[in-house]
């Protein structure tokens, strides 16, 4: 029988746990034509919840764009992403492929076939080189003929919008885009990770996006739904899995969405039964499956933020800049610390629980992880 737990985007229709108040708050706002920032750390099913959200909408007659802004390198990149969205979602519907071509003219779509079948899809610009401004300027209103000839609902899902921030000209295109959204008549979904550096676009007074937009933080899923969700995908499967187990293996990864789906999916994989011995084999592989992403993480890091991090490992605490920690844990000056905190912040490694003041690891499992290779060191 196949695995019933997803480790990739869920599809949309598939099991999905509980985020029945998201996805009508979601949907409300989109069909109400409103902006939304939805965020949360990494890996909470921001995406698949938005993929739902906007499968809803499509089923009831809107049209649904969503463009992928991760890795994005240029201005040109933010034009030709959001050009190539409109092509994909209109291709093969006759009467909009017709609409698409006839309004964005930035841009043109160039079909290629693949050599097992079907076509890919990617843009050129339609005409001679061109500032990356003009181009993205020509896309936007290109997108607002695009949304009036179409009439009905058209919603937009910009995927890992903060990614634009590391262009250098990032205000530009906020500018940009601020100037023609607020034009036009449909709805934006701006989805991140990077929680900080994405609500900056649109909370700080100075920037095109300030307060335009409805924050949405998407949180955790409920203790009790999650542990139901388990273990009512094993018993669909005819697999023992109690409502005990299941608490064990939500818990024991702080009850993140993502890590309690891909451990369930490993317990699945190893044994017929969610067992009190087969759960830690699980996790150690599960633990296992993601150290080259650790590894990746902290290739990118400072050697002092790298201490930092293992400080937190290994003790979160609420005094993150009181001489005690710093001395204990052998962080150098508070001033390191501070220069040190902000920029992890920012990368959504590090956060403030909201509750308890107390400093912490976003990723309970990189927090793991990490204080075993330190305690290896040892």
């Amino acid at each position: 029988m196949p695995n019933p737990f997803y480790l990739q985007e869920i599809p949309a229709d598939a099991p999905f746990c509980n985020r029945t108040t998201e996805l009508k708050d979601l949907e409300s706002y989109a069909k109400a034509k409103v902006q939304v920032v939805l965020f949360s750390p990494r890996r909470y099913g921001k995406t698949s919840l938005v993929k739902r959200v906007q499968k809803r909408l499509n089923d009831s007659g809107a049209i649904t764009v969503f463009a992928d802004f991760f890795g994005v390198a240029s201005v040109e990149d933010v034009a030709s992403r959001l050009a190539k969205a409109v092509f994909v979602v209109t291709h093969g519907k006759d009467s909009l492929w017709k609409k698409a071509l006839r309004s964005v003219k930035s841009f043109r779509p160039v079909l290629r076939p693949e050599t097992e079948g079907g076509f890919s899809l990617s843009v050129e610009p339609s005409s001679a080189v061109r500032s990356g401004r003009i181009l993205l300027e020509e896309t936007m209103e290109s997108l607002g003929e695009f949304i009036a000839i179409t009439k009905g609902l058209v919603h937009l899902a910009l995927d890992e919008f903060q990614e634009i921030v590391v262009l250098r000209e990032a205000l530009e295109i906020e500018g940009i885009m601020r100037t023609h959204i607020q034009q036009q008549r449909a709805s934006y979904f701006f989805i991140g990770s990077r929680r900080r550096v994405l609500l900056g676009i649109f909370n700080e007074r100075q920037r095109p996006f300030f307060q335009s937009a409805i924050n949405y933080p998407l949180k955790r899923l409920p203790a009790e739904e999650l542990e139901e969700f388990i273990a009512e995908q094993f018993a669909k499967e005819r697999r023992k899995c109690s409502r005990e187990s299941a608490r064990k293996m939500a818990s024991s990864v702080g009850y993140h969405p993502y890590y309690s789906m891909k451990l369930a999916f490993f317990v699945y994989e190893l044994s017929r039964a969610a067992t009190e011995e087969v759960i830690p084999l699980a996790m150690e592989r599960m633990i296992s499956s993601e150290g080259p992403v650790f590894e990746a993480i902290i290739q990118g890091l400072s050697t002092h933020q790298r201490l930092v991090l293992q400080a937190l490992a290994k003790e979160s605490t609420e005094k993150l800049f009181a001489s005690k920690y710093i001395r204990v844990h052998r962080l150098g000056s508070v001033g390191g610390v501070q220069h040190s905190a902000k920029q992890m912040e920012e990368l959504d490694l590090i956060e403030r629980d909201e509750q308890t003041g107390s400093w912490r690891l976003v990723d309970p499992v990189f927090s793991v992880w990490l204080k075993r290779q330190s305690d290896q060191k040892v």
